[in-house]
């Protein structure tokens, strides 16, 4: 993890902005660094705090400086095409060399073009103490968070926003229209944060600061539908996709610490376990696993997959608590800097504290997967019939052919009507009862999530403009890996997600859309790359449906707020009245099981309340 300042066109010092010691602080409110170190020029401070992780890192100081040019990085970073760039900037390949070093000669080489050539999760800044500017680029899926504030004056960036409301004279006030967002749990952006001074750099883009001038992030990398549009299935795509598919997991078993993975008995974490366990030289034995159980079929799957693939230790949380604990919540707004935008962040905790424990410093996740590689591929029907192919998608449907040909009759009427057009406003149940003042809704154009994603089906018109199009891919992800990176960092853990790997999802969208859906079975195309990895139950399971939530409702409480008592920021958002007629409602309904479960939007608007007046207070 890493911050700093840089002074633009200012004869400030940078220490009136914040010291060393100020900024390392922010950044390890739980001591969980291994070494941290910093940089200060006459113009810049740089500081960086460093978990060590693969055998490389334990050779990397903080920060790192460039012997042929004086530049100074500092990084979050798993670079995981090292051989190649070694190969391609003439560098010997050894353990002491290390990402950062290896960033730095890329730089050297290749300039402001180097981003592009380097795989895996990483953010960081070089700094050029003789040309007074900076570089700094974010990985392609936002895996590492990037930061910043950039004034005429200033430029403030961090891996964490926590840095800034330590900052002095710096106006660290919420942004307006994040609280908004929040409160209906679509605030996740990849560029707009919780402060209004503050930015993100956007995955896949990087940026050049100088003294002066306007600055502008650049994108150097942005997924694109490539695949030919063909309509017979070929065995050599699907060879392909696996040979991708074991470089994502073997590449994120680059450690020299214990690994671990999490087991949700679903399809993208088993065949991850199933690749993994291959790979590393104990086996199971290697491999501890932590899973969740709280819906009714979960055990079978989870369980069955620990005995299939060898692990000898799989730890299960029978009971997780679904409304998070104070204590927890607190401590995330220690490490982001403001409220989790996603639930996950929390959930996993306990899998954090038993892998902090164990000395577990990676931990592989199935997350990702739905997004792109495993996403069911509804959008296959669609594109058949704006190409014309009715046979073809005749075929393709599930079921008896009866109820194939009604299906397919219905979509070819709908189509003649124009009515797949058609903008219905299909409003989220958080929106639907929100908390939100009328003025704030209009303000802000809050459609919602669910019209996000039909406006996505309706513009689309193959089935990878539908899957990069959609709010959960454009939007919503890098929300949840950025809470999920920097909780679990603040444990000591680098989550990896390999179905979120860059090279695999280009293949996945280089692909031909036939390939990827056939009759029931979506994720067509990773099943039968990952046949006989795991169990058939898991790996031809025909939905992601795993039971009721048997003990959802039993446990019947709020984190308490005071609506007479928001803080300033909120009165300007909240409709008061309507938090308060939500709160008498959730009262009545905690002697009821199945009315509190029915309340899950008043629920979460409450809880969604709390965790903001705690973090403004």
């Amino acid at each position: 993890m890493f911050a700093g300042i840089v002074l633009r066109n200012s004869r400030a010092d940078v220490r009136d902005v914040a010291d060393a010691d100020t900024l390392l602080a922010a950044l390890t409110p739980y001591a969980q660094a291994d070494i941290a170190g910093s940089w200060q020029g006459s113009h810049a401070l740089l500081v960086q705090a460093l978990t060590r992780n693969t055998a490389e890192s334990r050779h990397e100081a903080v920060p790192e400086t460039c012997a042929a040019t004086g530049r100074v990085i500092v990084s979050w970073v798993r670079l995981d095409n090292r051989a190649d760039l070694c190969a391609q900037l003439d560098l010997e390949l050894r353990e002491t060399l290390t990402d950062p070093q290896i960033i730095l000669a890329a730089h050297r080489v290749w300039g402001e073009a180097c981003a592009a050539r380097l795989e895996g999760d990483f953010s960081f800044l070089i700094h050029d103490p003789e040309r007074h500017t900076v570089f700094c680029a974010r990985d392609a899926v936002g895996a590492k968070p990037f930061f910043y504030h950039l004034s005429a004056e200033m430029f403030v960036f961090a891996s964490t926003a926590t840095i800034y409301p330590a900052l002095r004279n710096f106006d660290a006030s919420p942004s307006r229209e994040w609280l908004a967002r929040f409160l209906i749990g679509e605030s996740s952006d990849p560029v707009k944060t919780a402060y209004s001074q503050v930015s993100k750099l956007a995955p896949g883009h990087s940026m050049t600061v100088g003294r002066e001038g306007p600055v502008k992030p650049a994108r150097y990398f942005a997924f694109t539908g490539t695949a030919a549009k063909t309509w017979k299935r070929d065995p050599h795509w699907v060879e392909a996709y696996r040979e991708a598919f074991h470089r994502a997991v073997d590449d994120r078993l680059r450690s020299a610490w214990r690994i671990g993975a999490e087991n949700s008995g679903g399809l993208d974490s088993a065949t991850i376990i199933g690749r993994a366990v291959d790979s590393l030289e104990g086996g199971g034995s290697d491999l501890p696993c932590f899973s969740v159980c709280h819906m009714a079929d979960e055990p079978h799957y989870i369980l069955d997959l620990a005995m299939y693939c060898g692990i000898e230790h799989n730890s299960v949380l029978t009971r997780p608590t679904y409304q998070p604990r104070p204590a927890d919540i607190d401590r995330a707004i220690r490490v982001l800097g403001y409220p989790p935008e996603h639930s996950h962040a929390l959930f996993h905790v306990p899998f954090f504290e038993q892998a902090q424990a164990a000395d577990i410093r990676t931990l592989l996740s199935g997350f990702g997967g739905d997004e792109i590689v495993t996403s069911s591929a509804r959008f296959l029907s669609r594109e058949l019939l704006l190409n014309g192919r009715y046979t073809q998608l005749f075929r393709e449907s599930s079921g008896k052919p009866a109820r194939r040909a009604a299906r397919v009759a219905a979509m070819l009427a709908s189509d003649w009507r124009g009515s797949h057009k058609a903008a219905p406003r299909i409003r989220t149940p958080r929106l639907e009862r929100t908390l939100l003042r009328r003025d704030v809704l209009e303000e802000y154009q809050l459609a919602g999530f669910n019209q996000l994603k039909g406006e996505a089906w309706r513009q689309a018109r193959t089935l990878n403009e539908h899957l990069l199009a959609q709010p959960s891919f454009r939007s919503f992800l890098v929300g949840r890996l950025e809470g999920c990176t920097l909780i679990a960092a603040s444990y000591g853990i680098d989550y990896r997600w390999p179905m979120l790997d860059r090279r695999l999802m280009a293949q996945y969208l280089a692909t031909p859309s036939i390939e990827k859906r056939h009759r029931q079975w979506g994720r067509y195309l990773h099943r039968r790359a990952c046949v006989g990895t795991v169990p058939d139950k898991i790996l031809w399971k025909e939905t992601k449906a795993l039971g009721n939530i048997p003990h959802l409702g039993r446990d019947r409480h709020l984190n308490a707020v005071d609506v007479e008592a928001l803080p300033d920021a909120l009165v300007d958002v909240v409709d008061r009245n309507a938090a308060m007629d939500q709160a008498r409602t959730l009262d009545h309904c905690l002697s009821d099981e199945r009315l509190w479960v029915a309340k899950a939007p008043e629920r979460n608007n409450l809880q969604a309340l709390a965790t903001l007046a705690t973090w403004l207070k």
